[in-house]
């Protein structure tokens, strides 16, 4: 078997001058700040309608049938929850008149 001692791997030692150059660009690199876009020219302002029509075509549109039967199920459980919730106020309604009022 191989000898199982670990190998160092020496790295070259950065002169003084070397590090100083390191150290300078490091703290340029932090300092710089992100350009600001110059303004937009005019005909870039109504670029912006063109670029809605562009997005609305790339849009997959539900199929009639899809769209009614998604309509059909948020009717139906907006109907479902009226009729909870109103079950569960009148009967808060009656155990507040039964209870607090001394009943009616």
């Amino acid at each position: 078997m191989a000898n199982k001692e670990q190998v160092k791997v020496i790295q070259p030692t950065k002169t003084r001058d070397q590090a100083v150059q390191d150290n300078k660009s490091q703290a340029l690199a932090k300092a710089k700040k992100p350009q600001v876009q110059p303004s937009q020219p005019k005909k870039r302002r109504f670029a912006f309608f063109s670029d809605i029509i562009g997005e609305l075509r790339k849009v997959v549109w539900p199929t009639r049938q899809e769209t009614i039967r998604l309509t059909l199920i948020v009717l139906g459980l907006c109907i479902v929850m009226g009729v909870i919730l109103g079950a569960v106020d009148y009967g808060f309604s009656e155990l507040v008149a039964k209870v607090l009022l001394g009943g009616k």
